[in-house]
């Protein structure tokens, strides 16, 4: 999960680490945990970078310029086109082999920033993408 500051810094959390954060800083401005959990996923909420305490905890990194320039020179139809490939198996996925170094953290954010959620297969070295509205469709 990715976190925007408005330092423009991005924080990669995950659910366990967001629910410390919000008990910390943002009980009292949001009803509920899954008020905040949303705001977070859907509406882009920007957390203020003077709750992050620790420098090098939790993770995170500074979006890259010309991602950031080519995603809005692509628009997000044909940037998820560059950066993913359909799988053997019929599934969408990162395409690893136009990524260079360093570019992955920022394309990994501008997909979830689009409501795409990333999982890793380890064993294969495959990173899925899946539209988010598809993961709760059967629930």
């Amino acid at each position: 999960m990715y976190l925007l500051t408005n330092s423009g810094e991005v924080i990669v959390l995950d659910e366990n680490e967001l629910f410390f954060f919000y008990k910390r800083a943002y009980s009292t401005h949001f009803k509920s945990f899954e008020e905040f959990l949303s705001a977070v996923l859907n509406n882009g909420f920007v957390i203020d970078k003077k709750i992050l305490k620790y420098p090098n905890y939790p993770k995170r990194f500074k979006l890259k310029i010309e991602i950031e320039k080519e995603y809005s020179l692509l628009g997000f139809d044909n940037f998820l086109k560059k950066y993913s490939k359909e799988t053997k198996s019929k599934r969408l996925a990162i395409n690893k082999a136009v990524i260079k170094d360093g570019e992955y953290t920022t394309i990994a954010f501008l997909l979830f920033k689009n409501r795409y959620d990333i999982s890793s297969d380890c064993y294969l070295g495959i990173d899925y993408l899946r539209k988010r509205e598809d993961s709760f469709i059967n629930l």
